[in-house]
């Protein structure tokens, strides 16, 4: 039996198994089997590994993913006035196509890619090439129609080549030794049981060591870590081609729980709600520079991610200016009051900053 061909039947095992606290941990241990069989599949297959020759621009980078004919490139065009050829087939794409979104300020780079197919994450239609891409990118916009095309395929070809969506990277870490077996430390709070963490933990044949443990994790998650090749990125999906005849009602209760938005690349319907909820997604704040005339430059913000300092303020501009800093002043509209301030200091969105030198 093929490696691919144990990874179906695990799947299937999978799939006829029905999901209760009883058969939680038998489901781990299978997902676990299949993750260790991917990983073996993808060291036999390492040709064709590199991403599409794009550079990266602007100030973070996005990616259409979906399937062939979805309506991947009409919405580029939409998004970002982009030339990109559409047709009613598919694979009208075949090779990456990027645009810029001009939004509050950033300039945010939007790759149009080839349509996923099933077994890309083994390399089938350019699989390889895509998913390397979309390894790199900020968020990723899943994008289907009104007929939901293979979205959950979509998303399990994504985990196969160690994408996760809109989970965070839990603190765990590990300590590789020769020998001692395995130790498992752990707050008190973390429920999970240390058996199912030792037999997780065999099936990647890891038998040696210490694993830190320093928040509350599933199965999942100790399967993510042990992988060692996941990528967590935020996504939302777009459901396209709104404007033509569907049932409103099924469509909702397929989606139920998923964070969407429905739009028409035709019509132009709801492309400026799409257009923000990217923005918002990425997380940005704007930065406002002040010279040392007073003016303030209010048409060409600083684009940082949330949570930056005024340190990476300062890396933006130059990282000369970091060794000639001696404080910023800080107002804004979220400021009761003028603030100086260090490196470490943490700005908000459309924070006016002032920096002032040594010198």
């Amino acid at each position: 039996m093929t490696i691919e061909e144990r990874i179906r039947e695990i799947e299937d095992e999978i799939k006829k198994t029905q999901k209760n606290k009883a058969t939680e941990k038998h489901i781990g241990l299978l997902k676990a089997k299949m993750s260790k069989l991917e990983l073996e599949e993808e060291s036999h297959k390492k040709s064709g590994g590199y991403g599409f020759s794009v550079s990266k621009s602007g100030d973070a980078t996005i990616a259409l993913v979906g399937y062939p004919n979805v309506g991947k490139s009409s919405l580029l065009n939409m998004l970002t006035n982009k030339k990109s050829t559409v047709g009613n087939f598919s694979f009208t794409t075949l090779t990456v196509i990027p645009g810029t979104l001009n939004y509050n300020g950033a300039q945010i780079q939007i790759l149009d890619l080839p349509g996923i197919i099933d077994n890309a994450a083994l390399g089938a239609g350019r699989g390889r090439e895509i998913i390397s891409t979309i390894r790199t990118v900020d968020l990723i916009v899943l994008v289907t129609d009104i007929q939901l095309k293979g979205l959950k395929r979509i998303v399990s070809e994504l985990y196969k080549a160690g994408i996760v969506l809109n989970r965070k990277r839990k603190d765990i870490s590990f300590k590789k030794t020769n020998y001692g077996g395995l130790r498992i430390h752990k707050p008190r709070h973390v429920d999970i049981n240390i058996s199912d963490i030792r037999d997780i933990a065999k099936e990647f044949k890891i038998v040696n060591g210490d694993i830190y443990i320093r928040e509350n994790v599933d199965i999942d998650d100790l399967i993510d870590f042990f992988k060692g090749n996941i990528v967590y990125i935020k996504s939302f999906m777009v459901v396209n081609k709104i404007d033509m005849l569907h049932d409103e009602n099924l469509l909702k209760k397929k989606l139920s729980g998923i964070n969407y938005i429905e739009v028409s690349a035709t019509t132009g319907y709801n492309i400026e709600s799409m257009k923000n909820l990217i923005y918002k997604s990425l997380d940005m704040v704007r930065i406002y520079m002040r010279n040392k005339a007073g003016v303030v430059d209010y048409e060409r913000p600083l684009i940082l991610s949330e949570g930056s300092t005024v340190r990476d303020v300062c890396r933006k501009i130059s990282r000369e200016m970091i060794s000639t800093f001696r404080y910023a002043i800080i107002t804004g509209p979220s400021r009761k009051i003028e603030l100086r301030v260090g490196l470490d200091y943490k700005v908000n969105d459309e924070d006016v900053i002032t920096l002032i030198s040594k010198y």
